[in-house]
């Protein structure tokens, strides 16, 4: 892993959290195929992705926002539509 002042089992739990923000399932499921050897139970990965889901709701509301005022309303992104692109790792 990359960050020594983080233990092995937290920088794979934000590791997966951000793979949730970012909405790349191929990083998530690589991750998470680790999460044993590192000891990371099914109850701690569930904490990782809520708290990765509450920022990326956050995230997209701004986004929102941002796109709306940005075109002085000319373009509205509605709440499940992308209000810019994603990841094309897959």
């Amino acid at each position: 892993m990359l960050e020594p002042h983080l233990d092995p089992k937290t920088q794979l739990l934000v590791a997966l959290g951000s793979a949730v923000a970012a909405k790349c399932q191929i990083c998530f499921a690589g991750l998470y195929s680790q999460a044993d050897a590192v000891e990371a139970t099914d109850q701690e990965v569930r904490a990782a992705v809520a708290i990765a889901n509450k920022v990326a709701a956050k995230s997209h509301e701004f986004m929102v926002a941002f796109v709306k005022d940005a075109t002085k309303g000319a373009v509205a992104v509605g709440p499940n539509e992308p209000a810019s692109g994603s990841c094309a790792c897959n």
